[in-house]
Order: C-alpha cells, then structure tokens, then sequence
C-alpha cells in the first residue's frame, strides 16, 4: 500500500508539472499572441484544471495518511489501557495524557522526558524505570513500586507518594522536585536521600517515632526490598 500511495503521488506531482508548463505557456502565447485567445483559454484552462487536481490530489493523500496514522494511535492506547502486564513499556513520541496506569505491572518502563501530570500509577509495578527528566507534577502514586527506579531531574511536585516504595530509587539531583508531594510514614525512601528536598514535602499523618517527612522512615514495614509485605 505505501508504494501505491507513492506512485500515486509521483503522479499528481507530474500532472503538477504539466498543468504548470501548460499555465506557462498560455501566459506566453497571451503576451507574444494576443489574436489566439481561444487556444490561450483552453490552455490555460486545462493548466489550471491540472494544478487544481493536484492540490486536491495531494490533499487527499495527506488527509488518509493522518486518519491511518490516527487510527493506528487509538488502537495502540487502547490496547495500553487494558493490559495488566507490559515490561519495558515505552510510549515513544504518543501522547499518554489520561491514560490509566494504576496496577499495571511496567518494570522497566521508560518514561524519560515524558509529561503526565496527574497520571494516574496508584499500585503500579515501576521496578528499575526511568523518569530522568518526566514530569509527574501531581501525578498519584500512592502504594506505587519505584524500588531502584530513576527519578533524577523529575518533577514530583505535587504528587501522591502514600505507601510508594523508593527504596534504591535514584533520587539526588538539581532539578528533582518533591515540593509538595504527599507522604506518610509507609512511603519508603533511599538512604542518602537529600534531606532539604524532604523538607518541602507535605505529611499526612504522624508516623512511628514522630516521623516528620524530611528524613527516612524509621520503620517502612510496608515494603521490604521491592516485595510489598502486606
């Protein structure tokens, strides 16, 4: 299909060439011989006709490869938001904004550069993922498994992080951002994890020993290793 949709093209391009040739040369015989108005009309217009043909030729062409192209987008996204598992899931250059990725079982994915503010990855399955670079600005993730993932440089401000499991997550960077991200005294976190970016996050609840946020959880029961315990 594609060397067809070519072919076709390469036509409409030369039936281009012709009807401009044709335009050309009326207009020159109009100029050189103004007494052979009849011809010069019929030149032109078959020229004109020519080059409307091709516009609405090439059009046409354009308009189906974007309905292929769109189609091919819906049928991908659907499928993402009905299955259960999908290791390294990568959404490319798609767009992923509203899809559901709560639960879902993605180690490995890679959502490096990648925008989902307010995504949804409540209980999602997110061992040893890339986020270099995303954007999950209030994104939920709550009860989520980032053991070992990458967050350096991602923007977390906002987001639900109640239960998540960081622990070996690879958080300390300049851009990384917690700014209002929402803990609880279950949110595992790695050791050596930049205290001054805890301090901005916000707790919900008092957790054991007086945990505040701006440090690690003295007693993460929640989550051993990147096994959830209960």
């Amino acid at each position: 299909m594609p060397g067809i949709a070519w072919a076709l093209l390469g036509f409409l391009i030369l039936l281009g060439i012709l009807g401009a040739a044709g335009a050309v040369f009326a207009w020159r015989m109009a100029v050189r011989e103004p007494e052979r108005e009849p011809r010069i009309e019929v030149l032109a217009g078959i020229g004109g006709g020519l080059i409307t043909g091709i516009a609405i030729g090439v059009s046409a062409l354009f308009l189906d490869k974007q309905i292929e192209e769109s189609q091919k987008y819906a049928t991908w996204r659907a499928n993402v938001e009905i299955v259960e598992a999908m290791p390294g899931f990568t959404p490319g250059n798609r767009d992923i904004e509203g899809i559901n990725f709560s639960g879902k079982l993605m180690h490995n994915a890679d959502f490096r550069g990648v925008k989902v503010q307010n995504g949804q990855f409540q209980d999602a399955y997110l061992e040893r993922s890339h986020f270099e670079g995303a954007d999950l600005q209030g994104a939920n993730l709550m009860g989520a498994n980032l053991y070992e993932a990458s967050l350096v440089g991602t923007n977390l401000d906002g987001a639900d992080l109640r239960s998540a499991n960081l622990t070996l997550a690879v958080v300390n960077g300049d851009k990384t951002s917690f700014k209002g991200a929402k803990v609880d005294a279950h949110t595992c976190w790695p050791k050596g994890v930049d205290k001054e970016m805890l301090d901005t996050v916000i707790v919900m609840n008092d957790g054991p020993d007086g945990f505040e946020g701006g440090e690690e959880a003295p007693d993460c029961t929640l989550w051993e290793g990147g096994e959830r315990t209960r």
